[in-house]
């Protein structure tokens, strides 16, 4: 029996009925009619060849090698109901019981045997050890000896790929969690790197994924620069095709790793896109982060994820708000873009329910707001200001330390944009002693550092100014992914004739 047919066979009719309107609404034709003629035949199930023949109106070699490419793609497709619905093969174990109380051995043994193999192949340890304490205790009962020491191994073997997973799961969350300020003063990251490298090989493909995505995700978090090399995109990249290829896995609930791997993707994609390209990747994903049916119950992470790339896309392109003809400086179809972004951030502002669990996810939604507001004109860029100053005094019991990089940058371009020298300075300065011995993010300090010391040089023509921004010129070009930032830069300088000799400087 092939796996989808299990599949159907196990699923209760409202999941069923649910996934025959995912593959009906995402115009899964052939897989939809695969899987209603398996709901038809019930435990009568037909042959692969008989299948085939009800799908394609033949069994000749051409439609069976169809009929087996569908069967394997309608398999993966399952993901929906993985990822909505991790623990739907649960009633089973209570169909399993219902039936051994009722007389219905045979029927329970049918169950219980393809229940074990899909849960085995989805690696549900959850379900395998309780699946697997029914098999081996009544192996014990009919004195199969080999059977029950089988049972047990395998049970033994889940458990253990459970508690691992845990092990994971209980590192990652209390080592980078953004309300834990330890995990931000302490940056080094390679006693996390040489925990998680131990389960890369692990023979669990689910231990494996979730400890690679730790290393990427630790990486990020500790702003490592070996986040933005190649390898670890090639990384991210690989991890995203074998999520694709095993989208069948089992994920825990509400755990969206594969919505964080689309986040650090985009981080480093972000620096190589135009405006059409990065609207056409935060579309595609945003359409399949939309399958994810439980975002519509907490705060939309996929949709802030999705505005937090495109507002340091924006920022990064278009950081000319300081000049006088800035708006002609930014693209007609990029300013109808920002405007419509910030209108959105400002829906979700005054449209969710923020809980106070869901105070951190509000301060950054608010930068992101302010960020797209910065490239909107004067008034706008006083609104930012206003706002950022706000979160400051009115959040200070709320741990953010980790968004101190990004806000701190907002509020330093806004005051730059303005004109307001003095800001400026004493921006940096707060912005040092709130930061001090914690990791920070190297392109916004860079930037941080350029519009400080220009303010400076602005204020006070001293020419210490104008060598610290060549040298941190010089230090931009010997960073991977900085040539926006260089940029950023260079335009600040030539804009306001900042005397810093460019010779022997280039990226």
């Amino acid at each position: 029996m092939l796996s989808i047919q299990k599949i159907v066979l196990l699923l209760e009719q409202p999941k069923l009925n649910t996934f025959k309107q995912y593959l009906k609404e995402n115009n899964h034709n052939l897989s939809l009619k695969l899987v209603s003629s398996i709901e038809k035949s019930g435990r009568s199930q037909k042959s692969s060849d008989q299948l085939c023949e009800m799908v394609y109106g033949d069994m000749d070699a051409k439609s069976k090698r169809k009929f087996f490419q569908l069967a394997h793609h309608t398999f993966k497709l399952t993901s929906y109901i993985n990822r909505n619905y991790p623990y739907y093969l649960n009633h089973n174990l209570t169909r399993i019981e219902h039936l051994i109380n009722e007389d219905g051995v045979e029927e329970a043994n049918f169950y219980a045997d393809i229940l074990l193999d899909i849960s085995e192949k989805i690696e549900d340890y959850q379900t395998q050890v309780a699946v697997l304490n029914f098999l081996s205790q009544q192996a014990f009962v009919l004195e199969h000896r080999a059977d029950t020491e089988r049972y047990h191994k395998k049970l033994g073997d889940a458990i253990d790929n459970m508690q691992t997973i845990n092990e994971v799961y209980t590192y990652l969350r209390a080592n980078f969690n953004f309300k834990n300020k330890k995990s931000i003063t302490d940056p080094d990251p390679e006693k996390h790197l040489e925990f998680y490298g131990r389960y890369h090989q692990h023979p669990s493909v689910t231990v494996q994924l979730l400890s690679r995505y730790a290393s990427c995700y630790t990486l990020n978090y500790l702003e490592d620069s070996r986040f933005y090399s190649d390898e670890t995109f090639d990384e991210i990249k690989a991890l995203i095709k074998e999520l694709e290829k095993q989208s069948y896995l089992i994920i825990p609930f509400s755990s969206d790793i594969q919505l964080n791997i689309d986040y650090l993707y985009l981080k480093h994609i972000r620096l190589k896109l135009n405006h059409n390209q990065l609207q056409k990747e935060s579309i595609e994903l945003i359409k399949k982060w939309k399958s994810r049916r439980f975002w519509k119950n907490y705060t939309n992470t996929p949709q802030i994820i999705s505005l937090s790339i495109q507002a340091s896309f924006y920022i990064t392109r278009y950081c000319v708000t300081y000049k006088e003809n800035y708006e002609e400086l930014i693209p007609k179809d990029a300013r109808e873009q920002i405007k419509y972004l910030s209108h959105t951030c400002k829906e979700m502002l005054e449209n969710t329910k923020w809980d106070e669990g869901f105070f951190v996810r509000y301060l950054n939604l608010s930068n992101i707001y302010c960020t797209f507001l910065l490239l909107q004109g004067p008034d706008n860029i006083k609104q930012a200001i206003k706002i950022i100053e706000s979160m400051l005094i009115n959040y200070q019991q709320i741990s953010f330390q980790k968004l101190y990089d990004s806000i701190f940058v907002t509020l330093m371009i806004g005051y730059f944009s303005l004109g307001d020298y003095s800001a400026v300075q004493d921006t940096f300065k707060r912005y040092e002693k709130l930061t001090a011995n914690k990791a920070r993010n190297e392109e916004n300090l860079i930037s941080f550092k350029a519009f400080y010391y220009a303010a400076q040089w602005i204020s006070t023509s001293r020419k210490q100014y104008t060598e610290k921004l060549q040298q941190l010129l010089q230090e931009t070009t010997e960073k991977e992914k900085m040539e926006d930032t260089y940029q950023i830069i260079v335009d600040m300088i030539d804009y306001h004739n900042i005397p810093v000799s460019m010779e022997n400087i280039a990226i």
